[in-house]
């Protein structure tokens, strides 16, 4: 697949497969930078959501899967609905996430926290049907190794009713976790 960046034709095999992927024309990107002047991660980031789809475009495998924007990306969106010609940028994040996990790709460190905070989120919604404040904090701090995060807030939070200890679970669970299994399966395939 051949595409026209500033005048020179290049070939890259990962941005094709990254377009196919994510169903994003990301070639089209024109570098204009109203993704990244709307992500609320961006100030915490050492590479701009442009700079990443311009890695893409360059073919830079390596170096587009191993930042840590990749895994910090909200998937908020922002930038998806700043984007003048459409790219669903946060589309693209999440390939690149699973490009680097099945290439067995190191999550940089506030990557890796990120990762597990959102995998405590679905962790909760699929147990619970809903997001349970304890047991998202509760797996968060066990799972990334941080057991003492949200100890000295905790009190604070059940005093004030803001978070219950028992979480509240919704009715037929059973249901969303057919559509988790789907999602598993989709993904897998």
């Amino acid at each position: 697949m051949k595409h026209q960046l500033a005048g020179k034709a290049f070939h890259s095999e990962f941005l094709a497969a990254v377009e196919k992927h994510c169903e994003q024309e990301i070639s089209a990107c024109y570098q204009c930078g109203k993704c990244s002047a709307g992500c609320p991660v961006f100030e915490d980031m050492a590479i701009a959501p442009n700079r990443v789809i311009r890695m893409v475009q360059l073919g830079l495998k390596e170096d587009a899967l191993k930042n840590e924007m990749i895994w910090c990306c909200a998937g908020c969106s922002a930038c998806t609905c700043r984007c003048p010609i459409g790219i669903d940028l946060a589309r693209m994040m999440d390939t690149l996430r699973q490009m680097a996990t099945h290439d067995g790709v190191p999550m940089p460190p506030d990557g890796a926290r990120v990762f597990t905070f959102f995998q405590a989120f679905l962790d909760s919604v699929r147990e619970f049907g809903r997001l349970s404040e304890v047991a998202l904090m509760g797996s968060y701090n066990i799972n990334s190794g941080r057991i003492m995060t949200n100890v000295v807030k905790a009190p604070w939070f059940l005093l004030k009713g803001k978070v219950g200890i028992i979480p509240h679970k919704i009715k037929r669970t059973d249901r969303l976790k057919r559509v988790f299994r789907r999602i598993e399966e989709i993904e897998g395939s």
